[in-house]
């Protein structure tokens, strides 16, 4: 009796990549939402010589000698300490879960905790303390998100290039009086923009920013 073996394949099958790719893309343009995410400017960064620090809040002795910002809600950096507060504001399709409302005790108090899952298109890099905007209006502080990649062979897969939804990840909706609300745009020109109907898909490059690449380079595996 003859025995079947498996066929060795030592090369990266990129077409299987892209069409996993494009599977996801499609089914997020179809039944996502637009989305638009703020990514913030992180210490890797500054590390990094792509920005530098705040000239409002982090010039003062408290900002040098404990490290982070002197207020939380600066209107220059958002708190984060760096110069700009964020890297790049895009819109992107995402996919939200349902949220339900709840309190619980915390050290500030009650609150009112609402928590969803999301994916979204797996062409950028969102870190815990990015936000997330939405059409309703709420801001969503991101928590750390997942890796999904394909592996195509017997190589290690990097994000560029064999991710198919990398950034699935976790949210919680943020209070009106969170420094969320003080990033552009306003809530009223958010949902706007937002809700823009026309071609498909529409198009916001006017009112994108991009900072320093979407992936940064020392987070490319």
């Amino acid at each position: 009796m003859s025995t079947v073996k498996g066929t060795y394949v030592r090369s990266q099958q990129n077409w299987a990549v892209e069409q996993e790719r494009q599977r996801h893309n499609q089914a997020l343009y179809m039944m996502g939402e637009n989305t638009l995410f703020c990514l913030m400017w992180t210490a890797r960064d500054y590390d990094q010589g792509l920005v530098g620090l705040c000239t409002v809040c982090a010039s003062d002795r408290v900002s040098q000698a404990y490290g982070q910002a002197s207020r939380n809600k600066c209107p220059s950096c958002f708190g984060t300490r760096f110069e700009g507060g964020y890297r790049a504001l895009i819109v992107r399709p995402a996919i939200f879960t349902d949220a339900d409302d709840g309190q619980s005790f915390t050290a500030r108090g009650v609150v009112a905790p609402q928590e969803v899952a999301l994916e979204t298109t797996s062409d950028f890099r969102v870190h815990g303390g990015d936000y997330a905007m939405r059409a309703t209006g709420e801001r969503l502080q991101l928590r750390s998100p997942q890796r999904t990649t394909l592996r195509t062979g017997f190589g290690t897969p990097h994000q560029a290039e064999d991710a198919t939804a990398y950034n699935l990840a976790r949210a919680g909706v943020e209070d009106s009086t969170s420094v969320a609300y003080t990033i552009p745009p306003a809530t009223a020109p958010l949902v706007t923009i937002l809700t823009r109907s026309g071609a498909t898909p529409v198009s916001f490059d006017d009112i994108e920013v991009i900072r320093a690449p979407l992936i940064p380079l020392y987070e490319r595996d």
